[in-house]
């Protein structure tokens, strides 16, 4: 460990395939020896992976800011270290108040509790008929079949995004964490992606033409400080729904299934007793944080318990590593599907708190239930299976290859199943 003006420095970078291959083992040192340490890479920036660093950060958006103006280019995106390019900005994420709260405020009420509970009927549609698409033929993707395209199709109805292009979009923002750049799905997905944006402004400006009853059109009615949304704002807003909305949900998901093909025990558990999945929810949540990390750019000078930050210096922020912190969680290393409190970090702290949360949650524990009754006896293929190759941001499986018992289609047609084939 050598020491410079910043203490203590480490030698860490979140994107190899070392890091992927131990990444338990990574966060588990730093966590314990140096909670809060510098790194070299990138151009430098600052490591925080306890709970409570996690807490003091993300609490303080006047400090530790997500806005991009501060971090420099406005074409690249805050939230990643090191920065990528990102036309779109991330609405509201990428805002400070004053400019945050507004459109926060927009969001609250299409997105509480009770608004979730209310979507129940077609989060229960669009698990039931991908389900039925595959459950007579005995063998799936798990991924590609099921947990990638029902988050898409039921976000994007939610929003009023045309569905022939849904499995367009559930590919595009997989695919983005799934191949490492430079790989052609990975490069198919950028331009899926493009793609995707396009199909959005082009339905904006058809419901300003002809609105609907749906959530594009909801934002087209809104006003901020006495004036209409522009498009931009619109589209930017759609973009940051669709991104946060499919992919994080894909990947809890995804990590479910991994654990309960390993753990038949539990499985049996979640059989008998399906109501164990409303406390299981956040301790699978707090297991397998879907984005492990997010970065942060300090505003101004200040200091992080003993440690002497600067303006303009970046921040990354471990939820991942915080969801294992033996001062917050007991036993953190074992699951524990009754586990209370629980106060994981996974959907973020303070006022970026995920606004999806509940949604997710309720898509999580419909697709977990609905698999566990129908293919109750699945088996994946560990010679295939693979988790995303970079864990530095994201936690999640590629493809999910599995066997089952097949079983009777619970609808006679999925002809509303538009474009889960297509796009």
């Amino acid at each position: 460990m050598a020491t410079t003006r910043h203490q203590p420095v480490v030698e860490f970078d979140h994107h190899t395939s070392d890091f992927a291959a131990e990444v338990d083992e990574r966060w588990r040192q730093l966590r314990e020896n140096t909670p809060i340490a510098w790194s070299e890479s990138y151009d430098g920036f600052w490591i925080v992976s306890d709970w409570r660093g996690n807490y003091e950060v993300l609490k303080n958006h006047g400090v530790f800011t997500t806005d991009r103006r501060v971090a420099g280019d406005v074409e690249q995106s805050s939230l990643l270290i090191p920065r990528s390019p990102a036309p779109c900005r991330s609405l509201p994420e990428e805002l400070d108040p004053p400019e945050h709260g507004p459109l926060r405020r927009l969001l609250n009420p299409i997105m509480s509790p009770a608004a979730a509970r209310a979507m129940q009927p077609r989060i229960e549609h669009w698990v039931r008929t991908h389900i039925d698409a595959v459950i007579e033929s005995g063998e799936c993707d798990l991924i590609y079949d099921l947990a990638s395209p029902v988050p898409a199709f039921v976000t994007l109805e939610w929003l009023g995004y045309p569905l022939e292009h849904a499995t367009l979009a559930s590919e595009a923002y997989h695919e983005l964490l799934g191949y490492p750049p430079g790989h052609e799905r990975f490069v198919q997905a950028i331009d899926k992606t493009n793609r995707v944006a396009e199909i959005v402004e082009a339905t904006v400006a058809a419901r300003r033409a002809q609105p609907r009853d749906d959530i594009i059109s909801y934002f087209i009615e809104q006003e901020v400080d006495g004036a209409r949304l522009d498009d931009r704002t619109i589209v930017e807003m759609c973009i940051t729904l669709i991104a946060g909305g499919v992919d994080s949900t894909t990947s809890l998901t995804s990590s479910a299934l991994v654990h309960l093909h390993r753990d038949h025990e539990l499985r049996q558990r979640f059989i008998a007793d399906p109501a164990l999945l409303v406390s299981a929810t956040e301790e699978f949540l707090r297991y397998y944080a879907p984005f492990g990390t997010i970065a942060r750019t300090i505003r101004e000078d200040t200091e992080l318990r003993g440690c002497p930050m600067k303006a303009g210096e970046r921040v990354l922020v471990s939820r991942h590593s915080a969801n294992y912190d033996a001062s917050e969680f007991a036993e953190p290393e074992r699951f524990d599907p009754e586990r209370f409190p629980n106060r994981h970090t996974s959907f973020g702290l303070g006022i970026h708190r995920c606004s999806g949360s509940h949604l997710a949650r309720l898509t999580f524990r419909e697709m977990i239930t609905q698999v566990l009754a129908r293919m109750p006896d699945y088996v994946l293929d560990d010679a295939v299976i693979a988790p995303y190759p970079d864990r530095g941001f994201a936690n999640g499986w590629v493809t999910l290859p599995s066997r089952f018992t097949p079983g009777p289609r619970s609808t006679t047609a999925i002809d509303d199943r538009v474009g889960a084939v297509a796009g």
